[in-house]
């Protein structure tokens, strides 16, 4: 499609950490800026959750490169 698989990676990587910040509660004001958003979701232990899709990322990344 004329995208450099570099910076297809590096966006995939970059969805990757938005998501997985989102996921497990990490995202803050101080890091999101004029950007940030507080989404509602249920309190507990989402560790295996943010595993999991860290890794469909990476198998993304892994593919694209």
């Amino acid at each position: 499609l004329g995208v450099p698989t570099q910076s297809a990676a590096r966006a995939v990587a970059i969805m990757k950490a938005s998501a997985t910040a989102h996921i497990g509660e990490t995202n803050t004001p101080a890091l999101g800026g004029t950007k940030f958003r507080k989404m509602e979701t249920a309190q507990g232990d989402c560790s295996a959750l943010v595993a999991e899709a860290a890794s469909y990322f990476d198998r993304v990344i892994s593919a694209v490169a």
